[in-house]
C-alpha cells in the first residue's frame, strides 16, 4: 500500500524511531516561527540553552499580537525580539508586516517541510503541503537548539495518549538539555 503525504514527509525528516502506530519518533524540523505574545518567552528559553544560533533552516520572530502601545513593555519585548532574532540567527518580521501565520505561508512555507509554531493558526500551513503544527514556546526553542519534535504516533490516531520519552537527551556542545 502507498504511502500518505504525511507519511512521507515523516519518513524524509525522521530522526530516530520507527513509523509505526505508538512509535515514539523523532522528526527533523525545517521552520519555526514566534509571535510577540508567545515569543518573547520562546527566546528567553532558547537563550538559558545556550546556543549560539538556530539550528533550523529558518526561524522567523513576527510582531503582529501586541500591537497597541500603550506603555513601555510591548516596545520593550518588540525590541527584545528584534535583537534576539538579529542575535541568533533569525529572520525578524517589524510590527505591520502582517499576521503572522498568513506572512510566513506566503513568504516561507514550502510542500514537504515541517514548520513549528507558537501561534495557534501555524497550521495553515498544511494548504501548502507541509507539516505546520502549533506548539509551546519551550517546545518550539528546544527545536530551534537543535533537538527533533518528538512525535508519539506517526499514523495519527487518537487513540493513544500522547507519552513523551522518559530516556531522551539532548546535546549540543557539550550542553545537556
Amino acid at each position: 500500500m502507498g504511502k500518505n503525504i504525511v507519511q512521507k514527509i515523516f519518513e524524509v525528516h525522521k530522526v530516530y524511531g520507527e513509523l509505526a502506530p505508538g512509535a515514539l519518533i523523532g522528526l527533523k524540523v525545517d521552520q519555526v516561527l514566534t509571535q510577540d505574545a508567545t515569543g518573547t518567552m520562546t527566546w528567553l528559553e532558547f537563550e538559558a540553552i545556550g546556543i549560539d544560533r538556530v539550528q533550523v533552516e529558518t526561524a522567523v520572530s513576527y510582531v503582529d499580537h501586541n500591537m497597541l502601545q500603550s506603555s513601555f513593555m510591548n516596545a520593550d519585548d518588540h525590541q527584545f525580539l528584534r535583537t534576539a532574532a538579529a542575535k541568533f540567527g533569525a529572520w525578524f518580521s517589524k510590527p505591520g508586516n502582517g499576521i503572522c501565520h498568513q506572512v510566513h505561508l506566503e513568504r516561507f512555507a514550502a510542500p514537504g517541510k515541517i514548520a513549528l509554531g507558537t501561534d495557534s493558526h501555524t497550521p495553515t500551513g498544511g494548504g501548502m503541503g507541509m507539516i505546520a503544527i502549533g506548539v509551546g514556546g519551550l517546545e518550539a526553542a528546544t527545536v530551534m537548539a537543535g533537538a527533533p519534535l518528538e512525535n508519539c504516533d506517526a499514523e495519527g490516531r487518537e487513540d493513544q495518549p500522547h507519552r513523551h520519552s522518559q530516556k531522551t537527551a539532548y546535546h549540543r556542545n557539550g550542553r545537556h538539555f
